[in-house]
């Protein structure tokens, strides 16, 4: 069996390398819809072709300013209530 060659690729990051920088001015969808309270996914559905302040969409998902956290909250209001699915039954047996 022949030597296996060194990868040519970067090694891959520690966890903690993987953390969000705390230097940048904007937040994730996520991070915003912790902040009001949402679910992210019901946070991108409200948000979906409005113009809110402080937000911008790029190709990634939404780019939002920290600083108009408060103003985005006060537009789209309280967070819609949870889904009502089901729960699913007890295995039969």
């Amino acid at each position: 069996m022949p030597p296996q060659k060194a990868s040519k690729s970067q090694p891959k990051a520690d966890a903690s390398e993987k953390t969000k920088s705390k230097d940048r001015d904007w937040l994730t969808t996520a991070e915003l819809a912790t902040k009001i309270g949402w679910r992210e996914h019901a946070l991108r559905d409200a948000m979906r072709g409005k113009e809110l302040p402080g937000v911008r969409r790029t190709s990634f998902g939404y780019h939002i300013e920290s600083e108009s956290v408060d103003e985005i909250s006060k537009v789209l209001g309280a967070p819609p209530p949870k889904g009502n699915a089901p729960k699913r039954k007890a295995a039969r047996t």
